[in-house]
């Protein structure tokens, strides 16, 4: 699905920036580690881990404190610790923006630091439009999850239609995955810590899965009833899949490997929504004339997964030509999850249509 293959793109470029968190060119420069150093020792009480610094030495930095106000004081701001904020974290993200000022005054690059462009926290949110715009996302997929659930609820009633209860309850799980996906992402981009990292990477895969369990089951008519234990058995590798991925990056977190897998899934399950698409554009026809069929809203709808994957893949520049953030808030990572709003917005709907005429409609064809 369109959802799974977006965030699998993130994930691969996302990948490749933290792969190289070790060497971001910020993290070497000596004016940032003495800064680091500086602040942890006056403000986060941490001279012990700093056997190398004297008495007089101490005193000159305790001194230099009182007098410039260099760094925020402890305890921090109430929003900051309970964003999850820490002293260790607040002396990083001091020294980032103050070597990143330094630098442009003097006309030199912004440079990025473990993987990352120095952004201005705003509100206490370390990316701000990041942050937004995963809020953004997670909108439209709920609304998307609550309409297959109704969708599902009415077709498991006494008048319902048991398969196209199954294709609402494989896109209704996309709905739910897909909101908690962004959920995390959200709280990854509001403040960046281990635990939310592997949070958001986790729910990010299993966007990929269970929307790769969705249009596999609606290509391959595995809703039928007919076709029960084959979908019972496919739901099953599908999971298992998961719960292989997941313990692989438990017991050695690779972001190489979780790159290619998520890729790899992302890619096979466009393919099947462009290959599903093409096979119900062929079905729905009424006319022998191509250019006829692709005017007629009652025809070309069947085609919107094409058009909703192009329109991502195209949104995905923004990744491939990252640049420093534009006022040091809004940068390529955050324009990406805008471009990814609209879609989802549109995608719902088409997968009520695909069910409704699909599913439902067919059987008396």
């Amino acid at each position: 699905m369109l959802t799974g293959n977006a965030l699998a793109a993130v994930l691969a470029l996302l990948a490749v920036q933290s792969c190289v968190v070790e060497a971001s060119t910020g993290d070497d420069l000596e004016e940032y580690q003495d800064c680091w150093k500086l602040c942890d020792i006056v403000t986060c009480n941490n001279r012990a881990s700093y056997p190398d610094v004297e008495d007089p030495m101490f005193e000159l930095m305790m001194k230099d404190q009182q007098k410039t106000g260099r760094f925020e004081e402890m305890p921090m701001a109430w929003n900051l610790r309970f964003l999850g904020w820490k002293c260790y974290d607040n002396c990083d993200y001091q020294c980032q923006r103050m070597v990143t000022q330094d630098r442009q005054a003097k006309g030199k690059e912004v440079v990025q630091f473990h993987g990352k462009w120095p952004f201005i926290r705003a509100f206490g949110m370390q990316e701000l439009f990041s942050t937004l715009f995963s809020i953004g996302n997670f909108f439209p997929h709920y609304w998307g999850f609550e309409t297959m659930w109704r969708h599902y609820q009415k077709e498991m009633g006494m008048h319902g239609d048991v398969e196209a209860a199954h294709a609402y309850w494989a896109y209704l799980i996309v709905g739910l995955v897909a909101s908690c996906a962004w959920v995390s992402s959200a709280l990854f981009h509001l403040k960046d810590t281990w635990t939310r990292e592997q949070l958001d990477y986790y729910f990010a895969g299993m966007t990929v899965v269970s929307a790769l369990y969705a249009v596999g089951m609606r290509y391959f008519h595995l809703y039928l009833t007919k076709n029960d234990s084959k979908r019972i058995i496919f739901g099953a590798v599908v999971i298992l899949i998961y719960l292989g991925h997941v313990t692989r990056l438990v017991c050695d977190w690779s972001y190489t490997y979780n790159m290619r897998a998520n890729v790899t899934l992302g890619l096979l399950e466009d393919v099947l929504w462009v290959a599903h698409a093409l096979t119900t554009f062929r079905e729905q026809r009424v006319s022998k004339s191509l250019l006829k069929d692709l005017k007629n809203p009652k025809v070309n709808w069947t085609l919107i997964p094409i058009v909703l994957v192009i329109s991502v893949s195209m949104g995905m520049t923004f990744e491939l030509f990252d640049f420093p953030p534009m006022f040091d808030l809004l940068d390529a990572h955050a324009m990406w999850h805008l471009c990814t709003i609209w879609p989802a917005i549109y995608w719902y709907p088409y997968m009520v249509r695909d069910v409704e005429s699909g599913v439902k409609e067919k059987k008396f064809e």
